[in-house]
């Protein structure tokens, strides 16, 4: 997601549809604090990976 813009996308479209329905969100593979500072952005609400170790 960090440099694909069409990932950011469809990542923002999923925590919208998400929020909507009042569901939480969990993002997987987050490696960077990078891509943990752009989850937080979009509103993902947990993560997993090894940004998190």
């Amino acid at each position: 997601m960090g440099l694909d813009r069409s990932d950011r996308a469809i990542v923002a479209a999923v925590q919208n549809l998400a929020q909507m329905f009042g569901l939480k969100t969990v993002a997987e593979y987050v490696e960077t604090q990078e891509l943990v500072s752009q989850l937080r952005e979009i509103g993902v609400d947990y993560g997993q990976g090894y940004a998190f170790h």
